[in-house]
């Protein structure tokens, strides 16, 4: 008898096998999937760490207070930066390819990805479900509308993979990443605003990184900021796809949010004084919700060219400020719940270990009478 031949990973079909890496790249930039990011590094997520929390917690307590800024900033260079930046440290640490990093509008999710690709010298390609659907239904912006052929999805994905694993270290990006798994047909219908449902290369897209080796330095980016809008068959998938790395950004704490202030006034050609009352605006953005995205809009607008003249003459007071935040929608406690119960549930961090069950005495033999 003949014996069995063992079965292994065969790769994907190479479809675009008469075509160059150029034409290849060269369709990928036109259709505006392979990008430039823009100019930030990891310094740009500011923030501190969070002493208190760490002395305040109880030995033992199983709940974990929620990562400082400056926590989150050494994980995402540890974990992914490093590892995809230089191929020693690829080789050795741990594998990570799909990361979730998922938070409020505004916690600095695009900001940390767009930092990922420009610390490692990465190629940038987004396979958001709104950069290939940007129009509205009827507007003919859809990208690679067809089911098959030169102009289907199958073809966008397997050119998209060809050329990161061609031009590694590369990130490919999923903004908004939870439309990318939600079939829900209701929700879809009464939430998405493209032509076609934007799950539709799903399939196929789960496909693709299935077959991505330990050795290839390829990290797939999910951005979210409603993840809890998959449910039941559509948040399997979308949470078994991203098992590997979860990390949830929260708000500003107190101490960070002074460090902003002080960083992005800075940043928009302000200065401060003595005067300035720092502590105020960081409070008043701690009670209420305020994320650093907020707090940059803010600052935008009060410092304007004719602002920024008369600094000489008029410094800056933190009341000039308040009015502009309170036109700013805050994060809401109720979607804030909305995230650290999707974090308790599918993100679990801090659970005490279970215990190791006892193992039963062995029950002594009946002396025969």
């Amino acid at each position: 008898k003949k014996g069995k031949k063992g079965k292994g990973k065969k790769g994907p079909k190479d479809l675009t096998p008469d075509r160059t890496m150029d034409s290849l790249i060269k369709e990928l930039v036109d259709k505006d999937i392979l990008k430039l990011p823009p100019k930030v590094g990891i310094n740009d997520y500011v923030g501190h760490y969070k002493n208190l929390d760490a002395i305040e917690q109880k030995a033992l307590d199983p709940v974990v207070p929620e990562p400082s800024m400056a926590q989150i900033r050494q994980v995402v260079v540890e974990q992914l930066i490093l590892p995809l930046g230089s191929l020693s440290v690829h080789q050795k640490a741990p594998y990570v390819n799909k990361a979730l990093i998922y938070g409020p509008k505004g916690t600095g999710k695009t900001l940390l990805a767009n930092s990922i690709a420009r610390e490692t010298g990465s190629n940038y390609i987004d396979l958001s479900a709104r950069n290939l659907d940007p129009g509205t239904a009827g507007s003919g912006k859809i990208k690679y509308p067809d089911k098959k052929g030169a102009n289907s999805a199958v073809m966008m994905l397997h050119i998209a993979f060809k050329v990161a694993k061609a031009l590694a270290p590369s990130v490919m990006v999923l903004d908004e990443a939870e439309w990318t798994f939600l079939a829900d047909k209701k929700k879809v219908k009464a939430q998405w605003p493209g032509e076609k449902p934007p799950s539709r290369f799903m399939k196929d897209f789960l496909k693709e990184a299935k077959f991505l080796k330990e050795q290839e330095r390829i990290l797939i980016v999910g951005l979210s900021n409603r993840p809890y809008l998959c449910e039941k068959g559509d948040l399997k998938k979308f949470s078994a796809f991203f098992k590997e790395f979860k990390l949830f950004l929260p708000l500003p704490d107190y101490a960070s949010l002074q460090l902003l202030w002080r960083t992005l006034i800075l940043r928009h050609g302000g200065s401060i004084t003595d005067a300035f009352d720092l502590q105020t605006l960081s409070w008043i953005c701690k009670t209420a919700g305020y994320t650093a995205g907020a707090i940059d809009q803010v600052v935008a607008k009060v410092l304007t060219q004719r602002r920024l003249q008369r600094l000489p003459v008029k410094p800056l007071l933190h009341n000039e400020f308040v009015p502009h935040l309170a036109k700013v929608d805050p994060v809401f406690k109720d979607e804030y719940d909305l995230f650290q119960a999707w974090t308790t549930k599918n993100n679990p961090q801090g659970k005490p270990e279970e215990k190791p069950k006892k193992e039963k005495a062995e029950k002594k033999p009946k002396k025969k009478k």
